[in-house]
């Protein structure tokens, strides 16, 4: 483990002149991350009271404390892709070939299951839902076949495939309810919503919105206290608010184009956390010098929008 101070936040505006355009209208900072290969996963933590999220092909955990701006990191064997706290203590952590329990204190990780064991695909994102079950879908790391699939874990450590195939499962996130799950496929830019019955078995699979245009493909997503629907836009470079009828509410447009996920967090869930990503960008983009950056917005871009409390994992 690592701990470091951090200055909190970055005016957006001393960034570079073509993105002063985007954040015209405020209310967006930068407050870590700048030029990380794949940050993802951004996770409001009730029980460390510190917002996580993870560089994934770097290999690194981020905890920060936002009263103090302290960063604490730790490096992990394998790629990480999300985070979640566990009931029992501690969080877990899914790594590329599995879902492990991770004690930040030790910086250790011990595997809990494998929802798969091919070698052409790795977990991706992942979610707990209001019951304390992780749903986490896997992506073909070569990006050519739809080889990767979509699971529930319970808390038993049973596995269930609730859907497939998939060649890059994105999201989920679910309804204040609990009784619909939307999850996406990038590669074909779209997401669905999926009715849960009470023992998590998914159906009525159906389209909620398709991307087109220069709305990117459809990445991490998260739902507020009202029902919305938010989902970052890679390549699209910014995240926008659905309702629940798959009609746009509003978006918020992002200094980084290639935006991956987004959280609530803060004690009121009132403010939106959203990662982002810095590879595969020539030296000559226009965001290269803030990609990779976890983005703050504040409540007064968010219309009245909170968050809903995280659960966590009962396995």
């Amino acid at each position: 483990m690592i701990t470091r101070r951090h200055g909190l936040g970055f005016a957006l505006a001393a960034l570079t002149l073509p993105l002063q355009a985007r954040a015209a209208e405020g209310g967006i900072r930068g407050l870590a991350g700048a030029g990380d290969a794949l940050g993802e996963g951004p996770y409001w933590s009730p029980a460390l009271k510190r917002l996580l999220w993870v560089n994934i092909s770097g290999q690194t955990i981020y905890a920060l404390d936002l009263k103090s701006g302290d960063i604490q990191t730790w490096k992990t064997p394998k790629p990480v892709c999300f985070l979640a706290d566990r009931k029992s203590g501690g969080l877990i952590a899914g790594l590329s070939d599995g879902v492990y329990a991770f004690d930040p204190k030790a910086g250790t990780f011990t595997l809990l299951v494998r929802p798969e064991t091919r070698d052409d695909t790795r977990l991706n994102d992942g979610k707990v839902d209001a019951k304390g079950r992780l749903w986490t879908g896997t992506m073909d790391t070569k990006w050519k076949e739809k080889v990767g699939a979509f699971y529930r874990v319970d808390a038993d450590l049973k596995v269930t495939r609730a859907d497939s195939p998939y060649l890059c499962a994105n999201g989920p996130t679910f309804s204040p309810d609990g009784r619909t799950l939307w999850h996406a496929e990038t590669y074909d830019k779209t997401v669905f919503a999926f009715d849960v019955a009470a023992d998590g078995a998914l159906s009525n699979k159906r389209v909620f919105v398709k991307f087109d245009g220069d709305m990117g493909s459809p990445d991490g997503m998260t739902t507020d206290a009202q029902g919305g629907v938010w989902i970052a836009h890679y390549g699209g470079g910014r995240v926008s608010r659905f309702k629940t009828d798959g009609t746009l509410d509003f978006s918020i447009a992002l200094p980084a184009t290639q935006i991956t996920s987004l959280v609530f967090g803060g004690a009121a869930l009132d403010h939106l956390y959203i990662s982002s990503a810095a590879q595969f960008l020539p030296e000559n983009a226009p965001d290269k010098a803030v990609a990779g950056t976890l983005f703050e917005v504040s409540p007064a871009r968010l219309r009245g929008h909170a968050g809903l409390p995280a659960t966590p994992f009962a396995g």
